[in-house]
């Protein structure tokens, strides 16, 4: 168990209390049974130390909301590396590796499957007092079913771009971000938006090697006009927000 390597490193308390009970533990370890589609980006700090290596959390979701805003920094010396590795987009296929219940804390340790095999990540919930918080963070968190198998209503065809994580004229920035996940920043003006797009995945951090900047595969850019992508990579400023 990573939790328990760390903390044995940095000398945290190893059976701390959580505000959930055993049997809400049990029903919260149920709903991250079976596979999860991702809804948001869940980047994770990738490290190595004199021990092996690690995954650390960056993403924090609380009842009330998201915290995306990673930390990109990059630190290395010979004992030690840590680095942030943005490979986990929404609608990816997940599954459980390991959950760790602490106080008002629950981190969960995720590993890939199907097209994300190999690339594993985690991400803390915050604030859980309830299994009902926990419900909450859960469903800002993971879906059961791929993301667009959501929506019905849905054109068949943008249903087909998302599952095969491509682009198309005329997909909302909902469909978009299915596809795309939160840009790397954007512009705002009138009813145009160009969204940025992440161009590579940073620094995987392994103990002898590491990944550098693997493409991510999406375009520079897209611009929506009045709401739909009226082009793509290719300028148009505001909040960013999915519903306007």
């Amino acid at each position: 168990m990573k939790y328990l390597v760390m903390s044995l490193l940095v000398g945290l308390p190893l059976f701390a209390g959580s505000s959930l009970s055993k049997s809400e533990q049990k029903e919260a370890k149920s709903m991250l049974s079976g596979k999860l589609y991702t809804r948001i980006d869940i980047p994770c700090a990738t490290g190595r130390h004199a021990y092996g290596v690690y995954n650390r959390p960056l993403v924090e979701v609380s009842p009330e909301g998201v915290n995306t805003d990673a930390d990109t920094t990059y630190t290395y010396s010979w004992w030690h590396a840590d680095s942030t590795f943005w490979g986990v987009s929404p609608n990816m296929s997940m599954k459980l590796d390991d959950v760790d219940f602490d106080d008002n804390e629950v981190e969960i340790e995720l590993e890939g499957v199907d097209d994300a095999d190999g690339i594993d990540t985690v991400v803390k919930f915050v604030n859980i007092r309830s299994l009902d918080d926990f419900k909450k963070c859960f469903e800002k968190t993971f879906a059961k079913v791929p993301l667009q198998d959501e929506n019905p209503d849905w054109p068949a065809s943008i249903k087909q771009a998302i599952a095969k994580r491509q682009l198309v004229k005329g997909m909302s920035k909902k469909q978009a971000f299915c596809v795309t996940g939160k840009p790397e920043r954007f512009e705002k003006k009138g009813n145009t938006e160009v969204w940025y797009l992440r161009q590579n995945k940073g620094v995987k951090t392994g103990y002898f090697f590491s990944e550098h900047n693997e493409d991510t595969g999406l375009p520079s850019q897209i611009k929506f006009t009045d709401g739909k992508i009226s082009d793509i990579s290719g300028s148009q400023a505001g909040g960013f927000s999915l519903e306007d």
